[in-house]
């Protein structure tokens, strides 16, 4: 298979800029997936196909936030480690559960999951940092695994749903949320990754392309995520919880 068969300039092109635009989003407030799969789509490229080349493009993307915040220290590796299985196995059950439902409650399901999202962002929260929380594992995961089931059910958002999760219910402020989302987030994408591999659903041009503008756009966000501190970040959670909004509401209207 040629590395770029059937794909033209334009759109190389496109995906470079969506790609980055997508990391960069990404990196801050989750939701990336949400920008780049309607492009893909629109480019005439097979929904499966679309699903498995987003995914390893977001892959590749989502590691470099990961090092980017490690290397900040801003990641709390004990919500990692804690985390980390339960949000796998939660994935995988989601993942075989959503083929017993049907579509339009599917798309229902994302479209009321946002502004529940929306709701938990602007409620009122305690100021508590994350050196003077506890941190105990049944909170952890409360908090983290059924994102993860949320992850393998529907998908879109997981991100965003992740990091205001840790920040109400882990009281750990949008930075570390943010941060510690990321090593998550490379997790259950990962499992994804290898099943599409293996069944050679990947085209590997347009992953390749997604992947380094993701990687790009991906240093550029989490950089001014550490820099801008909990108030950008909040701003771009709600940017992108009212893009997903009216996207799924057009889609559904459309379709």
């Amino acid at each position: 298979m040629e590395l770029f068969a059937d794909i033209t300039l334009f759109w190389v092109i496109t995906f470079i800029v969506v790609g980055f635009f997508a990391g960069y989003i990404d990196s801050i407030a989750g939701g990336g997936g949400m920008i780049q799969v309607p492009i893909l789509l629109l480019s005439g490229i097979s929904p499966l196909n679309v699903l498995a080349s987003n995914k390893m493009a977001s892959l590749v993307g989502v590691l470099m936030a990961t090092i980017k915040y490690a290397l900040s220290k801003k990641i709390s590796w004990k919500v990692v480690s804690i985390a980390m299985i339960p949000c796998l196995l939660a994935s995988y059950i989601g993942s075989r559960l959503v083929m017993f439902v049907s579509d339009d409650i599917i798309k229902w399901a994302i479209i009321l999951a946002i502004p529940v999202a929306m709701i938990f962002l602007f409620k009122k929260s305690k100021k508590i940092i994350e050196e003077k929380t506890e941190l105990n594992n049944k909170n952890i995961i409360l908090a983290t695994a059924p994102i993860g089931f949320y992850d393998g059910l529907i998908g879109p958002g997981t991100g965003t749903y992740m990091t205001i999760s840790m920040k109400k219910y882990l009281h750990l402020d949008y930075l570390v949320s943010t941060a510690s989302t990321k090593p998550l987030n490379f997790a259950t994408n990962l499992g994804s990754a290898i099943a599409f591999i293996m069944a050679g659903k990947v085209l590997w041009g347009v992953a390749i392309v997604l992947g380094l503008a993701n990687v790009a756009g991906s240093y550029v966000g989490s950089h001014y995520a550490i820099k801008g501190g909990e108030e950008f970040i909040k701003k771009i959670l709600i940017f992108v919880l009212v893009f997903m909004l009216l996207a799924n509401i057009v889609k559904m209207v459309i379709s």
